[in-house]
């Protein structure tokens, strides 16, 4: 006969069993386990090293050493047995770098053909890098600051009739608007931004945007007749290729008599001319995966980083990108790594594991994005994993400095044990299987930046699975002074720590891939 302890014992398993049911999630096998634990510094300082060396000249895109990266990343999953995820480890992304042509024109005119205005690139109009390279045309519509949304009590769009129309729109925020709001995080481009504009003005059907602005910068500002590769901007073509939407500014002087002819209640017709250039420019991610026990019926797991950083800039500093983002690219590695050695013994999750390396994050989450509209496998993506800056101590000495304003004053030390997880609010399931997969490594897992703090959620690769319904997170370490400067070197990254994030994200890779699919919230 049994004990009462035992009893207590054998009854709290019996729980625990249950709970573990219940959820759909099984715990870690020992042989896993085993695997992730091989998980090495070493490891990790020899992927860093390499990737945040000088050779690799900070990978920004466009640059050799950019393809040097790609490549290693690719040898790299090959060496570790880990199968490519496509007919290679190369997802290959259609991007281009705009460019201004010699036809750039607005011309507007009045039912009777009379010319109200006829403006080519210069002082008073030129195109924007967000156009698209083909002709729109439409009637002339003023639409006050261009920015509808009713819960913040304002809305250009109610009274008006915006469908294939030019709109034409002021610069900024409207009065008062931002004291009276509190942006949230699917508000991130604010009351008054470009890109806030854009989205309006096409969810309301419109073919093109004019921003008047009081006073235009140079027009070498906008469109640099040399740059480095640091400066230089990429696009994916696709997205501009299904947009055809046309984006320019204007000066108020220019726009005057067009205000006017509008006020007397003339119709107008516009034709904006972009005569922007958009070259496709190739572009990979590198992507692999360990394929699943039920594969074809589960879907998938992504975790991912991304490869590329700022490159060289016009004083040929390197910015070589230790923490942003060889630190996470390192850790992907390993983590791919690890469920490779765990299938070889036999050990597989219920759904595929697919590790990929993005391309062309600092552009604007360029690799990330197509990938969500084009997975490769071919499967339904199920959850998403984000590293990206996981090898430093988060470090805040200054919240005045603009790069900081919104975050508490932090020292490395009191930031040594920790790491942020962001995703939170959306994914509460991941989240739970992050704590959970915490407990043995006992990291300080801070759930803090999912409001506010300079719209972290939204910079990095997990922000595009997001907008598509699918749960992300995104763990990083945090800011800290040598971010995005020539100082993110290999020599200040904790190799330590990032063992243990490593760790950590493989551990919630296979509590997400061998249990029940992630919700959003």
């Amino acid at each position: 006969m049994r004990t009462r302890a035992q009893v207590a014992l054998s009854s709290l398993a019996i729980l625990i069993a249950l709970a573990a049911i219940s959820s759909g999630r099984a715990p870690v096998p020992s042989a896993v386990e085993s695997a992730i634990a091989q998980i090495s510094a070493g490891e990790l300082r020899a992927h860093v090293t390499t990737l945040a060396g000088d050779a690799f000249m900070g990978r920004g895109f466009g640059h050799p050493g950019n393809r040097q990266a790609v490549f290693y990343i690719g040898d790299a999953l090959r060496r570790a047995n880990v199968a490519p995820a496509g007919d290679s480890y190369f997802q290959l992304v259609q991007v281009y770098e705009p460019a201004l042509g010699a036809e750039s024109r607005l011309t507007v005119t009045t039912d009777d053909g009379t010319v109200v205005a006829d403006l080519t690139k210069g002082t008073e109009f030129y195109p924007l890098q967000e156009s698209s390279d083909t002709p729109v045309s439409g009637p002339l519509v003023s639409a006050g600051y261009g920015v509808s949304a009713p819960a913040w009590g304002h809305d250009d769009y109610g009274k008006i009739d915006a469908a294939g129309a030019i709109v034409m729109v002021n610069d900024g925020p409207p009065p008062g608007v931002n004291s009276r709001i509190t942006l949230t995080d699917d508000q991130k481009d604010g009351a008054g931004s470009l890109g806030r504009k854009i989205k309006d003005a096409r969810a309301h059907g419109a073919a093109g945007l004019l921003v008047v602005r009081d006073g235009l910068p140079d027009l070498r500002s906008e469109w640099p007749e040399h740059h480095s590769v640091r400066s230089a901007s990429y696009r994916l073509y696709a997205r501009m290729r299904e947009a055809r939407f046309g984006v320019a500014t204007m000066a108020s002087s220019a726009a005057a008599p067009l205000r006017r002819a509008l006020g007397d209640g003339q119709p107008l017709t516009a034709r904006l001319t972009p005569g922007v250039l958009a070259v496709p420019v190739p572009m990979d991610n590198v992507i692999g995966l360990v394929q699943g026990r039920e594969a074809e019926r589960e879907g998938t797991v992504v975790v991912g980083a991304h490869l590329d950083h700022d490159g060289i800039d016009e004083q040929g500093q390197i910015y070589n990108g230790a923490d942003d983002n060889a630190s996470g690219v390192a850790a992907v590695l390993a983590t791919a790594a690890a469920f490779a050695r765990a299938a070889s013994g036999g050990e597989r999750p219920l759904r595929t594991v697919v590790f990929a390396l993005w391309n062309g994050e600092e552009q604007g989450s360029l690799g990330a994005e197509y990938y969500v509209g084009a997975p490769v496998p071919a499967a339904r993506v199920v959850a998403n994993i984000n590293l990206d800056m996981v090898g430093r101590n988060e470090e805040i000495p200054d919240p005045e400095d603009f790069r900081f304003r919104g975050f508490q004053r932090t020292s490395r030390q009191q930031a040594a044990n920790v790491v942020h997880l962001l995703g939170y609010s959306y994914s509460p399931d991941l989240a739970r299987l992050v704590r959970q997969a915490n407990a043995a490594i006992r990291l300080n897992v801070k759930e803090d930046y999912d409001r506010g703090a300079q719209h972290l959620l939204q910079r990095s690769d997990n922000w595009p699975f997001l907008e598509h319904g699918i749960p992300a997170v995104f763990l990083t370490t945090g800011l800290h002074p040598d971010y995005h400067t020539p100082a993110d070197d290999t020599d200040r990254i904790d190799f330590g720590k990032l063992e243990r994030i490593a760790e950590l994200a493989a551990r919630t890779a296979w509590l997400a891939a061998d249990g029940a699919a992630p919700r959003l919230k």
